[in-house]
């Protein structure tokens, strides 16, 4: 959902596909990231409406996003709407697993001086000889990596590619950690200190020479 200063409301269609009804909670979340980690906080920036209702089979539910604050004016906001399926009271002689289902939606406040993500790429090696390669957005607006590849630019190992479909907050990073070892054809340890890297992010290609840093 992508809300801004104008446009403060916003709204899905939650469909359920069963025969049996499903009640389902809908809730918000402030989101944001710290140590690659994702962190939600109770809010009441966002309204939401209804916050409980009941599916009938094959049946549907607007489910209805209002902001309840102005947005920033200079960085973007970032919220998470929940959907969480609750389970219906099990039968006594019940012996099976009940699982319920929860979907977790990205919501978005445009700042009111739109400014673009800013990703800068770095690797690094741990202890261990793996590679950390590490996307920080240095811009006022959310990213979103779909998936990259490595390929070393000196030696026999292949290319090292990885889907992600991950974002990174404004002022946020994130990381991966990669056993270059997977792709050397000898099985020796890769000490390979420069890499082609291609990502592609909802805003277009990556291409860029990686140095690993000491």
């Amino acid at each position: 959902m992508d809300l801004t200063q104008q446009a403060t409301t916003a709204a899905i269609t939650v469909r359920n596909e069963d025969a049996a009804p499903v009640i389902v909670q809908a809730e918000a979340f402030s989101w944001s990231q710290a140590s690659g980690e994702d962190k939600l906080e109770a809010t009441k920036d966002l309204l939401v409406s209804p916050a409980v209702f009941t599916l009938p089979p094959k049946g549907a539910q607007l489910v209805r996003v209002a902001l309840r604050r102005g947005a920033d004016p200079r960085r973007e906001l970032s919220y998470r709407l929940t959907l969480l399926e609750v389970p219906p009271q099990a039968a006594p002689d019940f012996t099976g697993l009940t699982v319920a289902l929860k979907l977790s939606l990205p919501v978005f406040v445009a700042a009111i001086t739109a400014s673009p993500a800013e990703l800068s790429w770095s690797a690094t090696r741990n202890p261990g000889g793996e590679l950390v390669l590490r996307a920080a957005n240095d811009g006022e607006t959310h990213a979103r990596i779909l998936s990259y590849s490595l390929t070393p630019l000196t030696g026999t190992a292949g290319p090292l590619q990885q889907s992600v479909a991950t974002y990174v907050l404004p002022g946020a990073a994130r990381t991966w950690t990669i056993d270059t070892n997977k792709n050397n054809p000898d099985g020796s340890t890769a000490t390979t200190d420069r890499y082609r890297l291609k990502a592609n992010t909802e805003r277009g290609e990556v291409d860029a020479e990686l140095a690993v840093a000491r």
